[in-house]
């Protein structure tokens, strides 16, 4: 258990988060912002059909225990309530939360939506619309499957770079999904389809389109569901068509990316969108080139992984919104200090 849990687990235990959340609701605390909760799927581990646990934040049962926690100790707001705190400059409850998704889960559709309603909650689903659209797999889910499959006992590769990484010592899969993830996210200009494409072979694994065509509708939401969230008075944003870090995406497919997300999304659901998670979270505060291409693109509010709470007052940046990732493992006494002082989560 890491040192930062410990700590958070310790301030729990002297009742620091009801401290905290008391003195904003009494408006004793000025810090009275809003808290932005981040998970990616709800669902148990027995329904993976080998996907990559590292993604599940939660089992359906966790999520209705921490819903039922947010709805007694703090006040739920909508995307449409944060965006009018933002660009109106509209006052925001103390003590308020927004929950949200990222990437298109089916569990988001059949676990966490029936919680949200039950509880009278609003949450912002962001959508990786590429995949939903051609039922493909996503990226970080094929490499977890690849190697945790592997038949070979040394995976090599030739592109971007050569790479050689044994399998055979303990953990050292693990290591290799991470550091193949590693090369999707900070290789410049990467040719994705080319990269996953050589990766079957690599490890010596059977692949094929009509397996992917399989694995995707059973683990990704159709645009039917995402419809119906959104008819149920969810929110739906933009994780970007293809999900790849922004930073890594060469200026000529930014549009494509960041416009063309966009685009699709409204044309099936028939309403605007106007804010972006971005993929993998990176800040963008230092990227004049990313946030000229978001404000052509038509987004107004963008969303990063850095815990913290967004006060919407002069100073804060739009395009660099906090947000806090809820970790499956992580004690409910720790998660009950990071949701009070999410900055304690660096």
């Amino acid at each position: 258990m890491s040192k930062r849990i410990l700590v958070a687990g310790a301030l729990d235990r002297v009742g620091l988060w009801k401290a905290i959340l008391a003195a904003r609701r009494m408006g004793l605390w000025a810090d009275r912002g809003l808290t932005v909760v981040l998970y990616h799927r709800v669902v148990g581990l027995d329904r993976l059909r080998g996907l990559d646990p590292e993604l599940v934040d939660a089992t359906p049962d966790e999520f209705d225990q921490q819903m039922a926690f947010l709805r007694r100790h703090f006040a739920p707001v909508s995307l449409d309530e944060v965006m009018d705190a933002a660009m109106l400059g509209t006052s925001l409850p103390p003590n308020a939360v927004l929950v949200s998704f990222d990437d298109g889960y089916r569990d988001n559709h059949e676990h966490a939506l029936p919680v949200l309603l039950r509880y009278g909650m609003k949450a912002v689903f962001f959508v990786s619309t590429a995949y939903l659209t051609d039922r493909r797999l996503f990226w970080w889910e094929q490499v977890s499957l690849f190697v945790r499959n592997s038949t070979n006992e040394v995976l090599r590769l030739a592109y971007p770079d050569p790479i050689e990484i044994d399998l055979r010592a303990p953990g050292a899969r693990a290591i290799a999904i991470r550091r193949l993830n590693r090369v999707i996210k900070d290789h410049h200009g990467l040719d994705l389809e080319r990269f996953l494409g050589d990766l079957p072979a690599a490890c010596g694994v059977a692949w094929s389109a009509a397996e992917e065509r399989s694995r995707a509708d059973d683990a990704l939401m159709t645009w039917t569901e995402v419809r119906a969230l959104a008819d149920a008075g969810m929110a739906i944003g933009s994780h970007t068509r293809n999900h790849r870090v922004l930073q890594t995406v060469p200026p000529n497919d930014l549009d494509g990316e960041l416009a063309g997300s966009r685009q699709e999304i409204e044309e099936r659901l028939g309403r605007p969108v106007r804010s972006i998670a971005y993929p993998v979270g990176r800040a963008i505060a230092a990227e004049p080139a990313i946030r000229s291409a978001l404000r052509h693109a038509g987004y107004e509010l963008g969303f990063t992984t850095t815990p913290g709470i967004n006060r919407f007052e002069r100073a804060d940046d739009l395009f660099d919104l906090k947000r806090l990732p809820i970790d499956r493992g992580t004690p409910p006494g720790a998660a009950r200090t990071y949701l009070a002082t999410p900055w304690l989560a660096r």
